[in-house]
């Protein structure tokens, strides 16, 4: 065993004995060990999904099984789950469904065991060349890549080697000296110990012919040479786990139209749009009008075979979104693997039956559907949402009450200034655009330094960072501000018609306590939200910018361990509307290895004018604010906040305050 492998294990145990007695010895170990309630592993695993998951119930086996069942199809083979239980006879029925099965009790020494000969992703290839330059180019960046490598330099030895270290994967060359690829393919096919071995045959032949002789001795793909390592990887790498992709418009290209015809009756039935033709030529002038979504391709084609299917569809489409099922003959192995090389995500075997055709299309069909929807739920609703969703679902069996929990935060708020007017003077998709535009950089910002969107609400964005999970949330925050200072400045002036008309934003950022909780109609829909106090602070800072002509405002308790890495100036001390408690607000300018001399006299003259209107010497705080106001107008906008307490100065010292304590009353939300 590994000991290096690191290992993140999630535990949860409803047997009360066996759960203190693996909770006893958890302290002597170095791994992150979590144990968890029955209603925490989703959101326990969604925090973690590289971890393993550990099940075992007494009373609720069928319902923890259920779960963890739910959660593989979620993660798919990202998660690994061990199934303990003190019912070997579950055992089969655990093998089926996960990752692997320990009979219980078992030590936490077995289990930490299992979980890193599970988490030990190394494969075994084995490279059977007799070039030496190949070895060279080959046989380093696969060690680098965490492959275990073996090496052979002719057919015979590769064989040999293959039965000594039973390898997962077989790089293979076919002129070689005492036994040839074919050869020494076919042969490792044949034996029992390696027949199920993946074959990957690499060799200056490229003809179609020696790619069928290659496929006739067991290959399962073949890649010309010279090889490229990074287009090499991804074969080794799609061939340890496959992947699909959901498709629905189905172009059948077979020679024998009558057989076409019946699948394309069949599919019809099924709700799938289908279209036919007899060949590759016929396809392509077929997709100038249809766009297909999935193939299903004979080695009957008029004109060509799943050989150069593979190369029509790479012409017509990115690899990504290739998809299509071969149809080979019964019992013919080589075409199978041909087709599976070319390409195909599956095979059917000629002749048809109509139940053959549905369990291949609607598997493949409903795998990805899967898959795709997965993509685009995750785009509509934020990772604290989905985790919701993923409780809700997995622990349906359990009757539990709607979320409401206290949690720590970073909340931010965002709006475009001015947006109104700006709606007045475009047309609705001109508006939709610059918003779309602006809120996909943003959005991007945001998520690169591990924030969460909550929501859009029209031209707003709320976002959130939870402070109770990692250090450091606060500052990614007040980095992602900057961030998208410098990229809102990129988009207007990149953009033709914000160039002239920018578009300007105002953010609020603050944190504190919020309550995460489920708000809406339990039998319709609930939208998973945070409120709070924190939250309406956040909010009303956004607002705030307003009042200042300035694109942020944060609160002090942001700002309180940050104020060496990055440059803030002091705005004012005010009692937002609705408080009864005063509140510093800052505006982050930049990183305090970015300032300029400009900013920091600007900073310089500010503060020393704010310090005086705190103490209530308002002619002296006057003046330090008309020379500050010269140097605001290089960086902001043509109104500032030297501006706004120019004005405030100016009122004050003709009507001087008799109880004056330096805060400012909000008067507006």
């Amino acid at each position: 065993m590994n000991d290096a492998i690191p290992v993140k294990i999630i535990i949860c145990i409803e047997n009360h004995d066996f759960d203190q007695y693996l909770r006893a010895s958890a302290p002597q170990y170095t791994e992150e060990i979590l144990f968890v309630k029955i209603e925490n592993v989703p959101r326990a695993v969604a925090d973690n999904p590289e971890a393993v998951l550990v099940l075992q119930s007494d009373n609720h086996e069928n319902i923890f099984f259920e779960i963890g069942k739910k959660l593989k199809g979620v993660f798919f083979k990202n998660l690994k789950v061990i199934f303990t239980s003190f019912d070997y006879q579950i055992k089969s029925d655990a093998l089926k469904s996960f990752s692997s099965f320990l009979q219980a009790p078992c030590t936490l020494t077995s289990i930490i065991d299992e979980a890193k000969r599970l988490m030990d992703l190394r494969r075994k290839i084995l490279l059977i060349d007799d070039s030496k330059l190949v070895h060279k180019n080959l046989v380093g960046p696969l060690k680098d890549k965490g492959f275990i490598v073996h090496q052979a330099f002719n057919g015979k030895e590769g064989l040999d080697k293959a039965s000594q270290t039973k390898p997962d994967l077989i790089i293979c060359d076919i002129e070689m000296p005492v036994m040839n690829g074919f050869e020494a393919c076919a042969a490792i096919r044949a034996n029992r110990e390696t027949q199920d071995c993946y074959i990957i045959m690499s060799s200056t032949l490229k003809s179609a012919e020696d790619q069928k002789k290659g496929f006739a001795a067991g290959v399962d793909e073949y890649m010309p040479k010279p090889v490229i390592f990074k287009d090499l990887l991804e074969r080794i790498n799609r061939s340890f786990e496959l992947q699909s992709v959901l498709r629905e418009k189905i172009l059948i290209i077979d020679g024998d139209i009558a057989q076409a015809e019946n699948i394309s009756n069949f599919l019809d039935k099924q709700g799938f749009s289908v279209k036919i033709c007899s060949g590759l030529v016929e396809a392509e002038k077929l997709l100038r009008k249809f766009k297909c979504d999935l193939i299903l391709a004979s080695n009957n084609m008029i004109d060509g075979s799943l050989i150069e299917l593979s190369q029509f569809c790479e012409k017509h489409r990115s690899q990504s979104d290739f998809v299509f099922i071969g149809i080979v003959g019964q019992e013919n192995e080589a075409e199978r693997r041909m087709a599976l090389n070319s390409g195909a995500k599956d095979t059917i075997s000629s002749p048809l039956t109509s139940e053959a055709v549905a369990a291949v299309v609607e598997r493949t069909v409903a795998d990805l559907r899967s898959k795709s929807e997965m993509r685009q739920f995750q785009k509509y609703v934020s990772k604290a949402s989905f985790q919701s969703a993923l409780e809700k679902s997995v622990l349906a069996d359990l009757d539990l009450p709607s979320r409401a929990e206290k949690r720590q935060a970073v909340v931010f708020f965002m709006d475009i200034a001015q947006f109104t007017s700006r709606c007045e003077r475009y047309p609705p998709e001109e508006i939709v655009r610059q918003i779309n535009n602006m809120f996909e950089k943003i959005t991007e910002i945001i998520t690169d330094h591990d924030g969460d969107i909550d929501k859009f609400i029209g031209d707003a964005c709320m976002a959130f960072w939870f402070d109770d999970k990692a250090e450091g949330n606060s500052k990614k925050a007040l980095t992602a501000i900057l961030t998208i200072k410098r990229a809102i400045l990129e988009l207007n002036a990149n953009d033709p018609i914000l160039k002239s008309d920018p578009i300007r934003v105002r953010i609020g950022l603050n944190v504190g306590d919020v309550i995460l909780c489920d708000i809406g109609a339990s039998k319709a829909r609930v939208d998973l939200t945070m409120i709070g106090d924190a939250v309406n602070i956040a909010a009303r800072l956004e607002s705030a910018c307003a009042t200042y002509f300035i694109d942020n405002l944060v609160s002090e308790n942001v700002v309180a361990s940050y104020c060496e890495e990055f440059v803030v100036r002091k705005i004012d001390k005010v009692l937002l509307h609705g408080k009864d408690q005063a509140l510093n607000i800052y505006e982050v300018m930049s990183h305090s290895t970015m300032i300029s001399e400009d900013e920091k006299q600007l900073i310089d003259l500010f503060s020393k004018g704010f310090d005086a209107y705190e103490l209530g010497d308002f002619p002296r705080a006057l003046e330090h604010f008309s020379r500050s106001k010269t140097l605001e107008q290089s960086f902001y906008f043509e109104q500032n906040p030297s501006d706004v307490y120019i004005e405030r100065c100016q009122k004050l010292i003709s009507n001087p305050p008799t109880d004056w304590s330096g805060v400012w009353k909000m008067k507006s939300k």
